[in-house]
């Protein structure tokens, strides 16, 4: 009887701590949200020093705006990127602001060729000193590697876009933020951009689940343990 009383008080305190932890996580994703819905509406910073980019890489996301020059011989193709279930590329240039600052631009996305993966895609760079604007995040977001590759290319197709890496390849030094390039262009890309907050009402729906447990293990607990504990002191 006992034993079954404490299992119950258990079952609850780990349903309501469980219950608890989704909620946090939950109000995290929100307020990543909200931080991320003010950064794509608010005015651009202009970024045109190494002191500038380094206010921008310490408070991310931020709306940006640079001008400068790409250089498409390093250009990065980040591989097994999909858009509306077709896989493609997100094409990331560096873009060189001074000749001390040189920021990654991810310019969009671009199909595969189904019938030969491995080649390169076509895409127009802007040539000369254009004007960018976006929004500075931390990286292109990272896919699983089972196992670290040789160093790629450039330009050329990577699995991932790590920094030291492209600088070790490129021999760039670049700021540590990419931007999504939001500014319209005719080379072609698409820029379909996702926040990397989405998930909140799974973690309340499975909040909620946890919460409902555990209200059912204390209601139940409380029955029948006291229905036992009263028929032993009779």
């Amino acid at each position: 009887m006992y034993l079954a009383i404490c299992l119950g008080v258990v079952i609850t305190v780990v349903a309501l701590l469980l219950g608890q932890w989704q909620t946090r996580r939950g109000d995290m994703k929100q307020a990543l949200q909200s931080r991320w819905d003010a950064a794509a509406t608010a005015l651009p910073m202009e970024v045109k020093t190494p002191d500038s980019a380094a206010a921008v890489a310490a408070e991310l996301p931020r709306r940006v705006e640079l001008r400068g020059e790409f250089l498409p011989s390093a250009t990065v193709f980040v591989d097994n990127r999909a858009l509306a279930g077709r896989a493609g590329f997100q094409v990331v240039t560096p873009l060189r602001v001074t000749e001390g600052l040189v920021v990654l631009i991810n310019r969009g996305w671009v199909v595969r060729d189904a019938a030969d993966p491995s080649k390169l895609p076509d895409v127009d760079t802007p040539r000369g000193v254009i004007a960018i604007t976006g929004l500075a995040v931390e990286r292109v977001p990272r896919m699983l590697e089972l196992a670290s590759p040789p160093l790629p290319k450039l330009p050329g197709i990577w699995p991932n876009l790590p920094y030291d890496e492209f600088e070790q390849v490129a021999r760039l030094r670049v700021a540590r933020f990419v931007v999504q390039q939001t500014t319209e262009s005719t080379d072609g890309l698409r820029r379909t951009w996702t926040r990397p907050a989405s998930g909140v009402d799974t973690h309340r729906g499975y909040a909620l689940q946890w919460y409902a447990l555990a209200a059912l293990s204390a209601v139940l607990t409380v029955y029948f343990g006291g229905r036992a504990l009263r028929r032993s002191g009779a």
